[in-house]
């Protein structure tokens, strides 16, 4: 059974809203993934999705010293800035690619690469929206990582975008929680939003944090009862409800934060926005908070993270898999919020529609 999901918007008074959540849950971190845009029907009901043409499907020349990669998976992604000028550009393949080694060029060094192997690239922005091909010359294999052959390509396509950010994240996080556990019994982490990002934090954080009698508690905030009932699933401690003005401008979300923060607490920042947010320095230096970005994640610890769900020390969160022949209907879903937790486009033969929730 769920448990009554706790909402800032059972009161008529804004400051007696603002003072109860403070007073409850005095936040002491706040994960903020600048993704609210993303969650608000109201807004994206009238938000077009801009066709786009597949690729090629041709073979292109393996590229000197490289290889060339099948993709078979891809994270289904989009510039979160597009939403609020009402028109989704799909980026393909995007940054969460993951496929297998078609061939190796013959002058490769050291070759640790064969034919058949299952691999991810490593972000790249050069090929974030080159199309949807089914084939990849890769000239520096450096960004080029094997995958253990435990990791179905349709998790490892989430590892190099969405889990990486998330454990990013967490790892600048985690010191923070660390300090404040020396000086207080309970330290309160919030993560605002519960799609696909949100939910890869809350599964690493339980890896990084241990159960929550440890005194770190995970909280998750969004406008989505489906969402958040997800995020309940995945194991967080518990979620709130907020409204959706809330997540309509990132601005008063944001705020929304800095009303949330404890004292000496941590917001980190990810993510793109077309909004300006005002802050009020005397608070922020008044109540000793902070504001950081959440860091672009290494090719070590994309490895660490790999290693996590490899060892299954890290369980994947909530994933769809759809034929890449579906992609206009994918976006147009996830522009509607009508899909929970990851979209992944599948460009291997198949019609059917996949999941990992039993």
């Amino acid at each position: 059974m769920y448990r009554k999901t706790r909402s800032l918007h059972d009161t008529n008074s804004e400051e007696m809203c603002e003072h109860w959540i403070i007073k409850l849950y005095d936040k002491h971190i706040v994960i903020n993934k600048i993704r609210k845009m993303l969650d608000n029907e109201r807004l994206l009901n009238d938000v077009g999705v801009s066709p786009f043409e597949c690729g090629s499907t041709s073979m292109p020349p393996i590229p000197k010293g490289g290889l060339l990669v099948r993709v078979a998976c891809a994270g289904a992604c989009f510039a979160e800035g597009q939403v609020k000028k009402r028109d989704i550009r799909p980026q393909l393949p995007g940054l969460e690619i993951a496929g297998y080694v078609q061939d190796v060029c013959s002058s490769l060094p050291n070759k640790n690469f064969t034919q058949g192997d299952k691999v991810i690239l490593y972000p790249d922005e050069g090929v974030l929206s080159t199309g949807c091909a089914e084939y990849l010359a890769v000239s520096d294999v450096s960004n080029c990582i094997q995958i253990p052959p435990s990791i179905p390509l349709e998790v490892a396509a989430q590892l190099s975008g969405s889990a990486l950010t998330a454990y990013c994240a967490l790892i600048k996080a985690k010191s923070h929680v660390e300090k404040l556990r020396e000086v207080k019994s309970c330290v309160n982490v919030m993560i605002i939003g519960a799609g696909g990002l949100g939910l890869w934090a809350v599964r690493i954080a339980q890896a990084l944090v241990g159960p929550t009698d440890n005194g770190v508690r995970v909280y998750v905030a969004d406008h989505s009862i489906d969402r958040l009932l997800a995020a309940q699933d995945h194991g967080c401690y518990d979620i709130i409800h907020w409204n959706e003005e809330d997540h309509e401008h990132s601005p008063r979300t944001v705020q929304r934060d800095l009303k949330v923060l404890n004292r000496e607490g941590l917001i980190l920042v990810g993510g793109n926005t077309l909004s300006e947010v005002s802050i009020n320095l005397n608070v922020l230096a008044a109540k000793q908070q902070s504001i950081a970005g959440i860091p672009q994640g290494t090719f070590e610890q994309l490895q660490q993270i790999i290693d996590m769900v490899a060892d299954n020390k890290v369980e994947p969160p909530m994933y769809h898999v759809f034929p890449a022949c579906d992609a206009q209907q994918v976006y147009q879903d996830l522009a509607q919020c009508r899909i929970v937790g990851r979209a992944i486009l599948s460009y291997m033969d198949s019609t059917q529609t996949l999941d990992n929730q039993h």
